[in-house]
């Protein structure tokens, strides 16, 4: 018996590269969803206008839900396409699952 196909892959709505260079958190809902947030530090536009100030706040940029399974397969693959990467510490990355 073969194995279902899986749908070829599309973008009829060029879907943009959002850059997110914040911190990122995962939580994992108990009916297996789960969520990942990611953000971007950038500076407000007022304090600049106003006051020629620098103030930076850290905007949600996207937020994707996928199943558990889908976040163990992301894993494994982060972990092939990295594994053999010289460990650095982390600066946007929050560390630890909610």
């Amino acid at each position: 018996m073969n194995a279902p196909q899986e749908p070829h892959v599309t973008d009829p709505d060029n879907v943009p590269e959002i850059l997110c260079n914040g911190r990122f958190g995962v939580s994992v809902a108990p009916n297996g969803l789960a969520t990942m947030i990611f953000t971007h530090v950038r500076n407000k536009a007022a304090p600049i206008i106003e006051d020629g100030q620098i103030v930076q706040e850290s905007v949600v940029r996207a937020r994707i839900v996928t199943t558990h399974d889908n976040l163990v397969a992301l894993r494994d693959l982060l972990n092939n396409m990295i594994k053999d990467a010289p460990a650095t510490a982390a600066a946007t990355g929050s560390g630890k699952p909610n």
